[in-house]
């Protein structure tokens, strides 16, 4: 087995257990660790393009923001470990990580796919997006007044901060913030959250994957930007072209079999 290893290395405890872990793996196959995190251990490092490449299994370790920035180039199957915060993507809190590991290494588990998203401006692919990718203001408590299209028909004019389009894993983060609905990950859909609109009639729609959005900013909107899963702002203006697409890419992970509504019950009903 090849094992490639992500950590947030801004942690001192996931460092910890990163180090644990990357000597207790090394009995069960090669271990590639990512570059700052080898860094530290003076050992070789690897780009998460190149463990996409050279990994059969990817293993993060933090919290659901290490599992983000893992997933910006990694369409391997990942195993999340948390050590961070609530962790809703993660699979083993970091106690029982070598357990989960045991379990990995016999066998005894299923990948699981999720949808991700497609975005293009100006005819550039950007990064894809495995929770939501945002429209926003770039400036803090001025609006911007956008127009939101499915394949080219108008579906809503209005002025908010901004507009979420989010997968059925982000439909329980940002946009379930902005009122949006929960989604199964098995349903072929996205979320168009308005973000604070000044407008009674914009709510939230589902719409099906294989659809295409398309965000207009209109020339009165102040500065904006497109924010892919929290990080890489990308400056956008008035004459942008913004189109989002289900991608033909999946983020995969390694599960134990606890089912989406489990997980929504010990993580967010509490």
């Amino acid at each position: 087995m090849k094992w490639g290893l992500v950590c947030n290395y801004h942690v001192k405890k996931t460092c910890s257990l990163a180090n644990d872990l990357f000597d207790f793996l090394k009995d069960y196959g090669d271990v590639f660790p990512e570059g700052k995190f080898a860094k530290n251990r003076k050992i070789k490092g690897y780009s998460l393009d190149e463990l996409n490449n050279i990994a059969d299994i990817v293993i993060t370790i933090g919290g659901d923001g290490t599992i983000l920035r893992a997933l910006e180039k990694i369409e391997k199957p990942i195993f999340a470990i948390n050590s961070g915060g609530m962790g809703f993507l993660s699979e083993v809190e970091s106690k029982y990580s070598k357990e989960g590991l045991e379990r990995v290494i016999s066998g005894d588990y299923n990948i699981e796919e999720r949808s991700k998203l497609k975005l293009m401006v100006d005819g550039t692919r950007f990064s894809d997006a495995a929770n939501e990718i945002t429209v926003q203001t770039a400036r803090i408590a001025k609006m911007i007044y956008l127009q939101i299209l499915v394949e080219n028909e108008l579906l809503e004019t209005f002025g908010a901060d901004g507009v979420i389009i989010a997968t059925p894993t982000g439909s329980t983060s940002y946009a379930l913030s902005a009122g949006g609905p929960i989604l199964d990950p098995a349903v072929e859909a996205m979320v168009i959250a308005p973000l604070a609109p000044f407008k009674l009639a914009a709510r939230p729609w589902v719409v099906p994957l294989d659809k295409k959005i398309g965000v207009k900013l209109l020339y009165k909107s102040k500065d904006s930007k497109i924010v892919i899963d929290g990080e890489s702002p990308l400056e956008v203006t008035p004459d942008s072209d913004i189109i989002i697409t289900g991608s033909e890419k999946k983020a995969r992970f390694v599960r134990f079999g606890e089912s989406f509504y489990q997980m929504v019950r010990l993580k967010l009903v509490r």
